[in-house]
């Protein structure tokens, strides 16, 4: 008989860690293995399933769910597990080697073919994976059947830079750096992370830094419309979040958008009334519409903060004799 069934201390430390550290997938896939290993596999997909809908990165836990699923029979639900797993990390050959294994399980020799070539690509231990390739292309062959089409697989550098997004979004922040010679390079690392980023908001879609994240990737792609969208949806989730309302006015700068971004400006101003810079880009902005009087109460506002900023002083005192010269002139 094996013990580590009845070993219900062990399984209890396993359980704790997962109640400890809710979002951590390791939590969930040790679990889920114990419980595999020891024969329990109805709670194994329990356990699995609340990592699903817990855990922050959950590539490790679908291929774990899938290859439970492919044991059992289900090549349907195990399929589309693994795929979601290899998708999730395009770059783990064990991953994607096991969802061509069981593609072909379930007999889609055409699918089943055209994932093993990406999994050959990757290396990895892809020896053994030659001989299968070769039956199920002459099988194919035979039947006269072509191979599926998978849509082309980013570079291995760009998939690094998803897995690296994935687990840290906030590197997208630090590649999204506003820079104005955007070379080819630049824009690949930028759409992978875009990629990472759209693939976790699906996952957790009221997590307003992913968006914010998302709409610094898109700015910096040129894409301003969906910029502004995902700065919108961060400020609905969070209204206060006073670095996404900035984006937002620099956004809408970019669109020709004034009174969306004056609108902005001044939410920043009422959460932030410590930050002179906001006061003067307010002036500014407020200036630029021709509403002299409340742009001069805007740099007052800046000067009581920083008595020192110039720009505040100097533009004031620009609106100060602008209007003197048309009271004399009148």
């Amino acid at each position: 008989m094996d013990v580590r069934r009845h070993d219900y201390q062990a399984e209890e430390v396993l359980r704790q860690r997962v109640q400890a550290e809710p979002s951590r997938p390791e939590g969930y896939t040790e679990l889920g293995a114990w419980l595999m290993r020891a024969g329990r596999l109805a709670q194994a997909r329990e356990a699995l399933h609340a990592g699903l809908s817990r855990a922050g990165r959950t590539s490790g836990i679908q291929h774990l769910l899938g290859l439970i699923l492919a044991g059992s029979g289900d090549y349907e639900s195990a399929e589309r597990h693994l795929a979601r797993a290899a998708d999730r990390s395009p770059t783990r050959f064990e991953f994607v080697r096991n969802l061509a294994l069981v593609q072909g399980a379930a007999g889609r020799t055409a699918a089943s073919v055209a994932t093993l070539r990406q999994a050959v690509r990757l290396g990895g231990d892809a020896a053994d994976l030659g001989w299968l390739l070769r039956i199920g292309e002459r099988a194919l062959a035979e039947s006269g059947v072509r191979p599926e089409r998978l849509p082309p697989q980013p570079p291995l550098r760009d998939a690094a830079i998803e897995q690296v997004v994935s687990r840290n979004p906030e590197v997208a922040e630090a590649l999204a750096a506003r820079r104005d010679d955007l070379s080819a390079e630049d824009g690949q690392m930028l759409r992978a992370a875009r990629r990472a980023l759209v693939r976790l908001l699906a996952q957790h879609p009221s997590y307003p830094d992913l968006y914010f994240g998302l709409s610094l990737v898109a700015e910096q792609l040129g894409e301003i419309d969906r910029a502004i969208e995902a700065a919108e949806k961060a400020l609905a989730i969070h209204p206060r979040y006073a670095e996404v309302c900035l984006l937002a006015v620099r956004l809408y700068e970019r669109k020709g958008k004034s009174q969306e971004a004056v609108e902005r400006c001044r939410q920043v101003a009422e959460l932030k009334p410590q930050w002179a810079d906001v006061h003067l880009r307010l002036g500014d902005l407020l200036s630029g519409q021709g509403q002299t009087a409340e742009a001069a109460e805007a740099y007052r506002q800046a000067l009581e903060v920083n008595g020192r900023c110039k720009e505040a002083q100097q533009r004031l005192d620009g609106l100060i004799h602008a209007a003197a010269g048309r009271g004399g002139n009148g």
